[in-house]
């Protein structure tokens, strides 16, 4: 079972009375000012340049693990990436894949270039792999997963200037999945209807829940609604940065100092225990986003609208002043023609994408 959440808030209020198109108007705007300031709209793509566009759009998720340099590396999960070519059989070339990588069911399965969980799934048999990888686009590559049986998630955001030797993590948040407790009166179904940002993802959250759905928990019972964990599927956030120790932060910074170029993002990780996660140990890295990360503590039940925003301002600033510092030091960002094609392209592909779980 997965850390439960402490008590309070479970969503910020302002993202229950703001549509997220609106919410993003001004961070949209804060975006522009800079662009205007720095002369470049898509000068935050030359923070990270190991990254395809700095992982501001688009980004691969393998290409990303594969920079791990040594320390990094003990923290990951096993994992093998598949191309989807409608010429060749899929499912004999991801279970070669599995082989090489030494990968055993079950699996998570995810798209290499995708967000916010789309298309993510746990995969328990050969047949289930197989009608994935059957599933996917032309052109897309999978990337799977060794299953970490860990019940915390975090997301740790960490910053170091380019002229730095060493960066820090700037926000921790932990994120708890999709879930209902149960009062012992109502059905799941109902708990589910009665929450407006629960209520939107009601068909996925059935589709997943066949047997249960209609089942009445036991007065404060947890139950997970999905294993998917995204703010898009109504996952649950907690501001953690007052547990991340002197010991998290120089584990994090040394992995972080071996990824070459590596000056801003976001890790998502898997740890067994808060005290071995203060201790610096016991965690898995499952995903490294790059410049398009966000910090996901504004998420969080007691956030703000005025702190998120406060937020985002800080963290748009702190990204253009490291890009304009790694152009002067040669690297250029991509064009807006070239993020625009990035854009399109995993658009493309994430219309295929089979659901989440």
């Amino acid at each position: 079972m997965p850390l439960r959440p402490s008590p309070g808030p479970t969503y910020p209020v302002f993202k229950r009375c703001i549509p997220e198109r609106v919410f993003y108007i001004l961070p949209a705007l804060m975006w522009l000012a800079l662009a205007l300031r720095h002369g470049s709209l898509t000068l935050p793509s030359a923070a990270n340049p190991s990254l395809d566009a700095g992982g501001l759009w688009g980004e691969s998720k393998s290409q990303g693990l594969d920079l791990f340099g040594a320390t990094g590396q003990r923290f990951l999960p096993g994992f093998a990436t598949v191309d989807c070519d409608d010429a060749r059989d899929r499912a004999e070339d991801a279970a070669r894949a599995m082989r090489a990588a030494e990968l055993r069911f079950p699996v998570v399965a995810k798209p290499d270039r995708g967000y916010q969980g789309w298309g993510v799934r746990l995969l328990a048999s050969q047949p289930e792999l197989a009608e994935y990888m059957a599933r996917q686009p032309h052109g897309a590559r999978v990337l799977l997963q060794a299953l970490i049986d860990m019940p915390g998630e975090a997301g740790i955001f960490y910053i170091r200037d380019p002229d730095q030797e060493r960066g820090r993590i700037v926000s921790m948040a932990f994120v708890h999945p999709p879930h209902v407790i149960g009062d012992g009166t109502h059905s799941v179904a109902e708990l589910v209807a009665a929450d407006p940002i629960l209520a939107a993802n009601a068909a996925i959250y059935q589709e997943r829940n066949p047997e249960a759905w209609n089942s009445i928990p036991e007065p404060d019972a947890f139950h997970m609604l999905t294993n998917a964990r995204s703010a898009r599927l109504g996952a649950v956030y907690r501001d953690a940065l007052d547990q991340v120790t002197p010991e998290l932060d120089a584990v994090i910074d040394r992995i972080s100092r071996e990824i070459p170029d590596f000056h801003f993002g976001r890790f998502d990780i898997r740890f067994r225990s808060l005290s071995e996660l203060r201790e610096g140990r016991a965690f898995c890295i499952v995903e490294l986003n790059g410049a398009g990360a966000e910090m996901l503590h504004i998420w969080a039940g007691n956030g703000t609208l005025g702190n998120a925003w406060a937020t985002l301002w800080r963290q748009y600033r702190r990204l253009f002043r490291i890009g304009a510092q790694m152009r002067r030091q040669g690297h250029q960002p991509v064009g807006l023609r070239g993020m625009i094609r990035l854009q399109r392209q995993q658009e493309r592909l994430r219309r295929g994408y089979p659901p989440s779980s």
